[in-house]
């Protein structure tokens, strides 16, 4: 389990965080929503080690994350951040083997490892081409390959796949297609935790829901309990209506048309 205790964090005189407590239980998607600047992606450096100066404390697995090596975190964790630059023209598959650059296993079981996962992806037959050529929503694609492939391995111990907004370039198809490959990896004692800005999709795929505002936990829970219209209309300032497929009984949200003018003047 990933535990953040009493996490706070303020840079340059301005808190970003504020006490913020949060799990991440393996074999489980959490997801975490909420509106710009409400301190969702420092709180997903900061779990994955690469954000420090901060107080509270961080364990993974019941070890304090700070007394990992970067070769133990690298085990333990993977990380897909908003955006990932590449400037060379490596293929698509010498970027999924990036993912396991920290591993000194037989190469044979790295490339089965690789071509599997390269094939749940939908990668694998672009394994050959120049990274560069693929539009923004493939490489998207490519790079969760390369995350998955990191700790894709049958471990006696939990790992995690900590994801900033997976689906930001991609369309409706690719965003269902990468939230489905998410809840698969939660079949293998995979925690994932991601920021997601489409709730309706966060409710549709996560097992657990924090709401964050202004550097607080606003909400937490089973998704489909908290993903009411209350709690989403604290926290995003914005009036929405909560509906039930009839099929599923799952929530959605449609939000209400409002004026550049009662946006400005109204609170909720």
């Amino acid at each position: 389990m990933i535990e953040a205790k009493n996490i706070v964090l303020s840079i340059n005189g301005k808190t970003l965080l504020n006490g913020v407590n949060l799990t991440v239980q393996p074999g489980t998607f959490t997801a975490i929503a909420g509106p710009n600047g409400a301190g969702k992606s420092s709180l997903l450096k900061i779990l994955s080690h690469e954000l420090t100066g901060y107080k509270g404390e961080v364990r993974i697995n019941n070890m304090v994350a700070a007394s990992h090596s970067v070769a133990q975190l690298s085990a333990v964790r993977a990380v897909l951040p908003q955006h990932s630059h590449v400037q060379f023209p490596f293929s698509v598959k010498q970027i999924v083997e990036m993912g396991r650059q920290h591993f000194r296993n037989a190469a044979k079981y790295n490339q089965e490892l690789l071509d599997e996962v390269m094939e749940l992806t939908g990668v694998a037959d672009w394994a050959n081409r120049n990274y560069l050529t693929l539009s923004g929503g493939e490489q998207q694609r490519v790079q969760l390959t390369r995350v998955l492939a990191q700790v894709w391995d049958q471990r006696a111990f939990p790992r995690y796949v900590l994801l900033d907004e997976p689906t930001s370039s991609l369309d409706i198809a690719q965003q269902q297609l990468i939230f489905s490959l998410v809840k698969k990896a939660c079949e293998r004692n995979i925690g994932v935790l991601a920021i997601v800005h489409d709730l309706n999709q966060a409710v549709q795929f996560a097992d657990h829901l924090y709401f964050m505002r202004n550097g607080i936990i606003v909400a937490q829970g089973e998704s489909k309990k908290v993903f009411t219209k209350p709690i989403i209309e604290e926290t995003f300032c914005c009036r929405v209506n909560v509906y039930h497929d009839p099929c599923t009984d799952c929530p959605y949200i449609v939000p209400e048309r409002t004026t550049l003018s009662t946006l400005k003047t109204e609170s909720i």
